[in-house]
C-alpha cells in the first residue's frame, strides 16, 4: 500500500467519524431553516438541514373523517411520525443504525411551486446538491411524482467512496388495517416483489404454533443479481414509492428496515409502523468528477389504476390478499378495480358516486350470473317436484343402496334432472365475494366515501349519533343483508335439506352475517343489493313454475320401475 492509499484511506475514516455538525458550508446559513415546495396535490415542508423533506402534505386528502369537507385545511400527512424526514442522508453509526446527515444546505434556486435547489460544501471540497422538482397542476403527468437528484461532485482533490443512505419514508397504520397486513417497506426489481410486513417486528405464538416466530430488531436485505427498480412504503391507503433511475438502482446495495416503536398502555414498547433506508455505495470520485442519485418518488393515493399509469410496476404495490392465504385472486380483484374506476368515471361528480359505482356493478355481476342460477333455480324447483317419486324409490329400495342409486339415475336421467346444476352458482359466488372483499380493503378510494347514512364506505356501516347501542356496535348493513338472505332462502326450493341438514343450513346463514358484522360497508352493500336482486329473481322463476304442470308423484315411480323391468 502506498501513500497516496494510505492517505485516501485516512480521508476516508475521518470523513466517516466526524459528527454531521462539523461539516463547514460555502455560504452562511439562511435564517429560516424550513422551506417549501407545492402544486395543487402536495405541499412539501423541507428541512434545511439535511435538505430533505420533513412532511408532505396531500392536499386532496383529509387526516380524519370530521375534516374530509375540507383537506386543504386539514391535509393528510406523510411521513409526520418519521425518525428522519424522508429521502434524508444518512450514515451508519456503529451500530449499524442510520443517523442523519443534517448538514446546512443553502437555497440555490427556489420556485415554490416548481422547483427547489439546495447546497451545501464539505470540508474536503465535496459539494453536494439537491434538485426537486414537482409536477404542474396544467401536465399530463402525475401531480404526486416528484423528480428528485442528489448530485456529489469532488472539489480541487480526490474524493473517497462512501456508502451513505437514503430515507424512504414513513406512514403510520390506518384505523381499518387492525391486523397491519397493509403496512410495510417492499422492493421489486422487475420480476420478483418482496415485502417486509410490521408482523416481523412483532413477536407471535402463531395459530396453533403455526408461524410462531420472535420480533425482529431489523430485517437487512441485501440487492439480488437484479437492480431495484423501486422501494416503498405503504399502508392501506396510501404510499411513497421511489423509483430509481438506471445508474442509481446499480449503486444500491441493500435495505435496512427498521421498526419505530410506540407504548403500550402496560408500558412495553410496541412495533407499530416501519421506515427503510436504502444504501448507495458511491464510488470514488476524480477531481471536479461527479455523480448523482436520481429517483422519481410518487407520494399519494395506494390507487391500482394511478399506479399503473406511472409504469414500471409500481401497480404491484397495491397486493391484494390471498384466500386461505395461498390462492390468489389478483386477477379477479384487479378487474373489480378497474370496472369500479370506470363506473365512477361515468357518474357525475355527486354525493354517493362510490356508492352508486357499487350498486352498479352489483347489477353487471348479477347480470353475468342470472343464466347460471336461473338453471341452478330450475333444476331445484324440477328436484322439488319430483320428491314424491323420490320418496318411493327410497322406501322401495332402502334395503338395496345399489338398486336406489340406479334407479334415481334413471329417473334423473328420463326427466332431465341435474342434481348437481345447483353447485356451480354456489361455487362461482366463493371467489366472487372474496375478490370483492380483497378490492374493497385495498380500495383507497373508498377512504372517507359517503353514500346514504353511511359516512365512510370503507368500515363497517354507522348512523351518526346511533354508533352504538348498549355498548354495541350498531352496524345496520350486515343486519339488513341478514335479513334479505334468509328472505331469499326461504323463496329458494332447497329439496335436498331436511331434518338436521336444514337446521345446520340455516344455522351457518345466522353465522355469516355476524362473520361479516364488522366488514366495510362497500362489501354488504354488494351483498345486501346482491340479496335483493337475487330475491327478484327467485319471484320471477317461482312464478314461470307455478304456470307449469306439476307431475303426478304416484305415476311417476311406477312407470319408471316397469321400464326399469322391462329393459331387464
Amino acid at each position: 500500500m502506498n501513500r497516496r492509499h494510505i492517505a485516501t484511506l485516512l480521508t476516508l475514516i475521518a470523513t466517516l467519524l466526524t459528527p454531521p455538525d462539523a461539516f463547514p458550508q460555502s455560504v452562511p446559513p439562511p435564517a429560516a431553516r424550513t422551506t417549501f415546495l407545492e402544486n395543487d396535490h402536495l405541499r412539501l415542508d423541507i428541512s434545511l438541514n439535511g435538505g430533505a423533506i420533513r412532511t408532505a402534505a396531500l392536499r386532496r386528502h383529509a387526516d380524519t373523517l370530521a375534516h374530509r369537507k375540507d383537506p386543504a385545511a386539514h391535509p393528510y400527512l406523510f411521513n409526520t411520525d418519521g425518525v428522519l424526514p424522508a429521502l434524508a442522508l444518512s450514515i451508519d453509526d456503529t451500530r449499524g443504525t442510520p443517523v442523519e446527515w443534517a448538514l446546512p444546505f443553502a437555497i440555490v434556486e427556489n420556485h415554490p411551486r416548481q422547483r427547489l435547489v439546495l447546497a451545501a460544501r464539505l470540508t474536503n471540497g465535496v459539494t453536494i446538491t439537491r434538485t426537486y422538482t414537482l409536477t404542474s397542476d396544467s401536465s399530463k403527468r402525475d401531480p404526486h411524482v416528484i423528480d428528485v437528484k442528489t448530485t456529489f461532485r469532488a472539489g480541487d482533490t480526490p474524493a473517497p467512496a462512501l456508502t451513505l443512505r437514503l430515507n424512504t419514508g414513513t406512514l403510520p397504520p390506518v384505523e381499518g388495517d387492525t391486523q397491519h397486513q397493509f403496512l410495510g417497506i417492499a422492493t421489486y426489481d422487475g420480476s420478483d416483489f418482496s415485502k417486509t410486513s410490521l408482523s416481523e417486528f412483532i413477536a407471535s405464538s402463531g395459530t396453533l404454533g403455526i408461524g410462531a416466530h420472535e420480533a425482529k430488531a431489523f430485517d437487512l436485505r441485501q440487492r439480488g443479481e437484479k437492480p431495484w427498480q423501486w422501494i416503498s412504503v405503504t399502508n392501506q391507503y396510501f404510499a411513497g414509492i421511489l423509483r430509481l433511475d438506471e445508474p442509481t438502482r446499480h449503486l444500491a446495495v441493500n435495505l435496512r428496515v427498521s421498526p419505530l416503536y410506540k407504548r403500550t398502555p402496560a408500558g412495553t414498547p410496541q412495533a407499530y409502523t416501519a421506515t427503510g433506508d436504502i444504501a448507495f455505495a458511491l464510488p470514488p470520485l476524480a477531481p471536479h468528477a461527479e455523480i448523482t442519485l436520481g429517483a422519481e418518488y410518487y407520494v399519494g393515493p395506494r390507487e391500482y389504476s394511478r399506479l399503473a399509469a406511472l409504469g414500471g410496476g409500481q401497480e404491484k404495490a397495491v397486493q391484494f390478499a390471498k384466500l386461505f392465504w395461498i390462492i390468489s385472486v389478483d386477477l379477479l380483484c384487479k378487474l373489480f378495480v378497474i370496472t369500479l374506476d370506470w363506473l365512477h368515471t361515468l357518474l357525475p361528480e355527486i354525493a354517493g358516486a362510490w356508492g352508486l359505482a357499487i350498486i352498479s356493478l352489483t347489477i353487471i355481476i348479477k347480470a353475468l350470473t342470472w343464466p347460471l342460477v336461473t338453471k341452478q333455480q330450475r333444476s331445484a324447483e324440477r328436484m322439488r317436484q319430483f320428491q314424491g317419486p323420490m320418496k318411493a324409490l327410497r322406501e322401495k329400495h332402502k334395503n338395496d343402496p345399489k338398486r336406489l342409486q340406479q334407479e334415481m339415475m334413471n329417473l334423473y336421467r328420463e326427466h332431465r334432472i341435474n342434481p348437481f346444476a345447483g353447485c356451480l352458482p354456489v361455487l362461482i359466488q366463493i371467489p366472487i365475494f372474496t375478490g370483492l372483499f380483497f378490492t374493497f380493503q385495498s380500495l383507497a378510494q373508498l377512504r372517507f366515501q359517503s353514500f346514504l347514512w353511511i359516512p365512510d364506505l370503507s368500515m363497517p356501516d354507522i348512523i351518526p349519533g346511533l354508533e352504538h347501542i348498549a355498548g354495541i356496535p350498531l352496524h345496520i348493513l350486515p343486519l339488513f343483508m341478514g335479513v334479505t338472505m334468509w328472505l331469499n332462502m326461504r323463496l329458494t326450493p332447497m329439496p335436498n335439506v331436511e331434518g338436521q341438514q336444514k337446521i345446520i343450513f340455516y344455522g351457518m346463514m345466522l353465522l355469516f352475517p355476524i362473520l361479516c358484522y364488522a366488514m366495510p360497508a362497500a362489501l354488504m352493500l354488494y351483498y345486501s343489493v346482491q340479496n335483493i336482486l337475487s330475491i327478484f329473481q327467485t319471484l320471477i322463476l317461482r312464478r314461470r313454475y307455478h304456470t307449469q304442470p306439476t307431475p303426478t308423484p304416484a305415476a311417476l315411480p311406477q312407470t319408471h320401475v316397469h321400464k326399469s323391468k322391462k329393459r331387464r
